[in-house]
């Protein structure tokens, strides 16, 4: 096994006390200041050579002096658990290897070095091992008043399970005996199986103190068979089923050949509250946690399909498929050139509590009464638990080419948009990124150098010019053709072409937005995004309309930093396009930061429904925008999925209560 060692800077409330003890001053600026590069050669060639002898492949990164205790070893793994599910070390003064983590000291801050088995291709050209980020630190400053001096106050230890809220059935936990089906009961498993990624959820974590209703086990499912007879046993002895997929990404936009660690097993968003127990519910509620189902069953490549289970992350989906000369005919992002998720699936396997959902047979398209499959993709776990996938690959692509455009103005890019996806030139993927996220961008290069200062000596005013990403893919002639084609129409929209380094970059800026999130919290500064579809003509006065109506909400709680609005035109359609809208707000000295958060986020959803748009585009429904939902369909489409609800699932074993209230 090939392990690849990157960056992963971290700052924590004790980093002061931590860099003084270790020599290396108490400035409080953590990763916006720049890194030191001074390493102990010796030290560090007895680490490599420790690790080559366990097989790893390690490039030189910015050591620098390295803590001779453990004195925080067991702090940082309580405080990110995940990297314990990757290959880790702990650097000592033995330089002794183990499976956790290796501490380095890097200016005043901690850093975590993480391995992972796969690297996303091309990171080490966009976002090198010496990240030195010399510009964010004003940035943030400037637009949306960060204090690196100035830490939000959050738990010292995780939050804790309400005493005697745990609901325990003896008759069920028998059965998983008798199976030989272990379940966990820790409190630290059990919290986080109850919750996904949204901001609240997060927010919540770092400071409620005490948790009303998690699940009560934790259950990993290894194989369909397991599942049909954990399913089977929680019918018999009345338990409720939350599939839990990893926790980590979205609802119908994978598979993806970019890397992210999303599963397929519930079709169910960690982005919408999907996760959360019924406070109320008083059945034993089990987590069925899907990610020990992650193998390819097989591979197809007379007829391009490929099966998979369910549990299995996009990353190693794409890892492993491209090892065989395929790839999976990408959802998400380059669904212009391959589809989305509905168009790719042709076949899957649910586990209800009626019994297994699946079709026998795997044919391009059928006419067999309404598609029961596409019901399953979109019920977020409200009917099931998808254990098996078919769907379509292709070989992979002969030619990959990034590229980038910039423009006066929103509406320019837009306009541009548009007339792409009429001519019928639209690459893999096209995206738009407006002012803010444009300057944001700028702001998380590693060089102070701007390699489009010529844009100035074209009249582009740096506070309203945005930027355009295009990624090519297939062959040479389709691309040079198209991407010829785009050049063409971006001319007559006032467009320049900026190059592929910065269309590549413009990608893997989305990478880094749900890191900074969770980074910025400890500064008092919440932020999250929303997805949605649009008309045409009306994505410039939702752009607008959902801009002016965050600053309003933000001025009407007085709040003193104006919020920051980042919105990208992500995908595009015949009829209209996909908006991604990223927002944030300073929260120091507001008594409820989440009641604030929380009237934003309905204040958005108002300005959707105002302007013909989408409750959500992917993510999906969830808890999150339920009581909305009868705004956008009819009463008869509720009574629907009512209806077959309570046909398969009547004593609602799979109590989600996503969608609608079960």
């Amino acid at each position: 096994m090939t392990v690849a060692f990157t960056f992963q800077p971290v700052i924590n409330r004790k980093s002061k006390a931590l860099a003084a003890k270790h020599g290396k001053g108490g400035g409080g600026g953590g990763v916006f200041d720049r890194l030191d590069r001074h390493a102990d050669e010796r030290l560090f060639k007895l680490m490599q050579s420790q690790i080559t002898s366990a097989d790893a492949n390690v490039r030189h990164a910015d050591l620098v002096k390295v803590g001779r205790d453990d004195i925080q070893i067991k702090s940082l793994l309580h405080q990110y658990p995940d990297v314990c599910r990757v290959a880790h070390c702990i650097m000592r003064p033995s330089i002794e290897l183990s499976r956790k983590i290796m501490v380095v000291f890097v200016s005043s801050a901690p850093c975590l070095l993480r391995a992972r088995r796969h690297q996303r291709p091309g990171y080490e050209e966009i976002f090198p091992a010496a990240r030195v980020l010399p510009a964010l630190r004003a940035w943030a400053e400037s637009k949306v008043g960060l204090d690196v001096n100035r830490q939000a106050p959050r738990n010292a230890v995780p939050p804790s399970i309400k005493e005697g809220s745990e609901v325990m059935n003896v008759a069920f936990l028998e059965a998983m005996v008798a199976l030989h089906i272990p379940v966990n009961v820790d409190a630290v498993a059990r919290v986080r199986h109850s919750h996904g990624q949204t901001c609240g959820e997060v927010y919540r974590l770092r400071t409620c103190a005490v948790f009303d209703r998690v699940p009560d086990a934790v259950i990993v499912a290894t194989s369909h068979n397991l599942v049909e007879q954990i399913v089977a046993a929680a019918v018999q002895h009345n338990v409720v089923l939350i599939p839990y997929g990893g926790g980590t990404k979205y609802v119908r936009a994978h598979p993806s050949t970019t890397p992210y660690p999303c599963t397929m097993s519930s079709i169910m968003s960690s982005v919408s509250n999907a996760l959360q127990c019924k406070p109320d519910e008083r059945r034993m509620v089990v987590s069925l946690d899907m990610r020990g189902m992650s193998a390819i069953v097989s591979v197809d490549k007379e007829n391009m399909l490929a099966c998979v289970e369910a549990g299995i992350t996009g990353l190693d989906l794409h890892g492993q498929l491209g090892a065989r000369g395929v790839a999976t005919k990408a959802s998400g992002m380059k669904k212009n050139v391959y589809g989305n998720i509905e168009d790719l699936v042709v076949n899957m396997t649910m586990v209800t509590a009626a019994g297994t959902l699946t079709r026998s047979c795997n044919v391009p398209r059928v006419a067999m009464g309404p598609d029961t499959l596409h019901l399953a993709m979109g019920s977020e776990g409200l009917f099931g638990v998808v254990t098996r996938v078919t769907f379509r690959i292709r070989p992979s692509p002969d030619h990959q080419v990034y590229d980038s455009i910039l423009f006066p103005t929103m509406d320019d890019g837009i306009r541009a948009m548009y007339d792409i996806t009429r001519a019928g030139c639209v690459p893999a993927s096209i995206r738009l990124l407006d002012n803010t996220q444009f300057q944001l961008g700028q702001a998380l290069k590693p060089t102070a150098s701007n390699p489009w200062t010529s844009s100035l000596i074209k009249g582009f005013d740096v506070n309203t010019m945005v930027g355009m990403t295009l990624l090519f893919e297939g062959s040479k002639e389709t691309a040079d053709r198209d991407q010829r084609a785009i050049h063409a129409i971006a001319a007559t929209h006032g467009g320049m072409v900026g190059g592929a380094d910065n269309g590549k970059r413009g990608y893997f800026l989305t990478y880094v937005i749900a890191y900074i999130r969770d980074f910025v919290m400890n500064y008092y500064f919440l932020c999250d995004s929303f997805e949605t579809a649009v008309p045409w003509s009306n994505v410039p006065a939702f752009i607008a309309g959902v801009r002016a109506e965050i600053e309003a909400v933000a001025a009407s709680n007085r709040i003193e930093v104006k919020p920051i609005v980042m919105c990208r035109v992500t995908q595009v359609y015949e009829t209209g396009a996909c908006v991604y809208v990223y927002y944030g707000v300073n929260f120091f000295g507001v008594d409820d930061p989440l009641q604030l958060f929380f009237a934003i986020e309905q204040a958005c959803v108002e300005v959707m429904l105002r302007h013909g748009a989408a409750l959500s585009h992917h993510h999906g429904i969830g808890k999150h925008r339920k009581k909305w939902l009868p705004h956008v369909i009819s009463t008869p489409s509720l009574r629907m999925i009512e209806g077959i609800k309570h046909a398969i699932d009547p004593t609602n074993v799979f109590a989600t209560n996503n969608i609608i209230d079960t």
